[in-house]
């Protein structure tokens, strides 16, 4: 009985569809979260108190179209500046067939970008060598933070275009 908490952290994300262990107990973890992660949901439970699904879904959609609109704007085609690292959105567009992440696939290894954006306290998920998935939470995040990501992501790409200029 395997699973994904038994697989190495270090090497969790890859997805090369190869489990590789973690030693000792750690191994033989299957599915259940440790006790530290699972306490969250009681935070969860006290939102819910609060508001409904039919609200958070309400935000989630509006979050996200921010996120789509901002990405468009600075990154798109159509965008004011011409980019040599610049990014698509492979989420579906319809925000009936997605939840409240975006998927970025850059034209640029993103180790670089996704090592300037940790540097700057921004946590995304990585998908070597191309994509980052990025999600404006709905329980947590608001407008403010998906606009300061964006704008921390044009400086981290400013960034890395200057470090490709002087090569």
């Amino acid at each position: 009985m395997l699973g994904w908490w038994s697989h190495k952290y270090s090497t969790r994300f890859i997805m090369d569809n190869v489990l590789d262990l973690d030693t000792g107990a750690a191994g033989y973890r299957i599915s259940n979260p440790p006790i530290m992660l699972a306490v969250a949901v009681l935070g969860f439970l006290e939102v819910m108190e609060k508001t409904n699904l039919e609200e958070l879904r309400e935000k989630s959609i509006h979050l996200t179209g921010y996120l789509e609109f901002l990405i468009d704007h600075y990154f798109g085609a159509n965008s004011a500046k011409d980019r040599k690292v610049h990014c698509e959105i492979m989420t579906p567009r319809d925000s009936s067939q997605r939840g409240c992440q975006l998927s970025l696939k850059f034209n640029y290894d993103i180790a670089s970008v996704y090592k300037e954006l940790v540097k700057r306290g921004v946590a995304v998920d990585k998908r070597y060598p191309y994509v980052i998935r990025v999600a404006p939470v709905h329980l947590y995040n608001n407008f403010t933070d998906v606009w300061r990501f964006v704008q921390i992501l044009v400086k981290c790409v400013d960034e890395l275009e200057k470090e490709l200029d002087k090569k």
